[in-house]
């Protein structure tokens, strides 16, 4: 077959959802295949029954076009491609570049030491009467194929040139005895079926190129060239896994981030551009994607630097673009309310948003006025009567106030404390518990203005009949 252009995949195995380094080594692969003007491929690799599930394939597929990684169609499934490799099995076996063994686990104990196996070849050279007699005793059998004396050379695009000598090889199985075939060899003849020009993959992977690459020269093939990625480390420096709390992409997309944010991050986990530069869009990625610029090092998950990139894009994006997105996931949100102050709330909580669901959880207190109060809160920003008499005094003093708007409010208000010889923070922090119900979030003039005059003296009434509590 020809390959004339960049053909890549991606190849899960739907046994649970798409999580951080399957999603990367997607990505990988779709950018290389973008900046190549290339195709990018989804193949299912569902072969094991008894682990796949649909449901996780459905789930693999939506995280996908959630990232807006899209693929050629059809997607491949590999539970519908026995009979080509049934056919390529036989093949091999007519070749005599593959045979029947007919070991049972037994046997093939007896080759085990110390924890180590290696396949001794007992059934590499039977006759065709013995392995006739054998079938026809109904004798089960795997297929397992020859690997001669010699060693396998390749160069990969990440980790340079890998040497295997095969004697660290045995005769491996390619077809387990339920008639199943191995990983090794699917991959094999579904990347070369597919005319798969580069295979990008976790290094977890690099011990099985030497053997799919044995597969391709008994089968005469053509063999790809191969990526193989690092691998996503915990903080311990240990591959990463639920135990180090790394959710799934699935999560990313059920709390509010936006894609965008998510890719970014997954193509700085072994990706270098070279220099300081982090915010990438993905048409920059794209732009400047190189194999040359991918380390060999693990990349350790970081997921405060996720959230300050998520925090960056969300600070680059349009409140209008961010308003339409809480409204697909909450459409109740600020409902009632203009879009002008819709709007302003936005901006407000852009610094300090890094998902949607953050926009929705801090906006609380701009609809509704507090009725809670955190006690450690009150008892630092409210706790005497001489609270009460600066919050009076506030009050008068912004009832008086004509232009409501937050440069103003802060100017009179900081007038007010300084000629009463009050420290601004004796001023605002009991004025934004008042107000805000809460001594973290945006400016309290901003809030102020954004929720009106009337709202805000109303809020600050209120507070005057609760506080001080003892």
């Amino acid at each position: 077959m020809q390959r004339d252009s960049i053909k890549v995949r991606f190849a899960p195995s739907p046994t649970g959802e798409l999580h951080l380094g399957g999603a990367r080594t997607a990505l990988f692969n779709w950018l290389y295949a973008k900046k190549l003007k290339g195709s990018f491929f989804l193949r299912i690799e569902d072969t094991d029954k008894e682990r796949s599930s649909e449901s996780y394939t459905n789930q693999i597929i939506e995280s996908l076009n959630w990232l807006g990684l899209q693929w050629e169609e059809p997607i491949i499934y590999q539970s519908g491609r026995t009979d080509r490799y049934k056919h390529y099995m036989n093949t091999l076996i007519d070749a005599n570049n593959a045979y029947r063994c007919f070991c049972s686990k037994d046997d093939l104990g007896s080759a085990k030491k110390d924890d180590y196996f290696s396949y001794p070849g007992t059934c590499r050279s039977l006759s065709n009467d013995e392995i006739k007699t054998r079938l026809n005793q109904g004798s089960s059998f795997t297929i397992r194929i020859k690997v001669d004396d010699g060693e396998t050379i390749f160069n990969d695009l990440i980790y340079d040139k890998i040497n295997t000598n095969h004697k660290e090889l045995d005769d491996f199985i390619i077809v387990r005895s339920d008639g199943s075939p191995t990983y090794n060899f699917t991959v094999v003849v579904d990347d070369h079926e597919m005319e798969i020009s580069h295979v990008i993959r976790g290094d977890d992977h690099l011990s099985n190129t030497s053997k799919q690459l044995i597969i391709y020269k008994a089968l005469k093939l053509k063999a790809p060239k191969f990526a193989h990625l690092p691998m996503i480390l915990g903080s311990d420096k240990k591959r990463l896994s639920k135990r180090h709390g790394a959710p799934g992409v699935q999560n990313f997309k059920d709390k509010g981030y936006f894609p965008e944010s998510i890719i970014n991050y997954l193509a700085l986990l072994g990706w270098n551009p070279k220099n300081d530069e982090e915010i990438f869009t993905t048409d920059e990625l794209i732009d400047r994607f190189e194999f040359d610029q991918v380390q060999k090092k693990g990349a350790v998950w970081d997921e405060k630097k996720l959230h300050w990139l998520s925090g960056q894009h969300i600070l680059n994006k349009s409140s209008q673009i961010i308003l339409d997105e809480i409204r697909s996931i909450d459409a109740e949100w600020g409902k009632g309310s203009d879009i002008s102050q819709l709007i302003n709330i936005i901006d407000a909580l852009k610094p300090r948003s890094k998902s949607l669901f953050e926009f929705i959880t801090q906006s609380k207190y701009f609809f509704t006025a507090p009725e809670s109060y955190d006690t450690e809160e009150i008892s630092k920003a409210w706790p005497d009567n001489s609270s009460t008499e600066i919050v009076k005094l506030s009050y008068e003093h912004l009832i008086a106030i004509d232009s409501w708007s937050d440069e103003l409010i802060e100017k009179e208000m900081k007038q007010f404390a300084s000629k009463n010889s009050f420290g601004v923070g004796k001023v605002i922090m009991p004025l934004r518990l008042a107000v805000f119900g809460s001594l973290n979030g945006p400016s309290l003039f901003e809030i102020m203005a954004i929720i009106g005059k009337q709202e805000t003296l109303l809020r600050i009434q209120a507070a005057l009949t609760k506080f001080p509590m003892h």
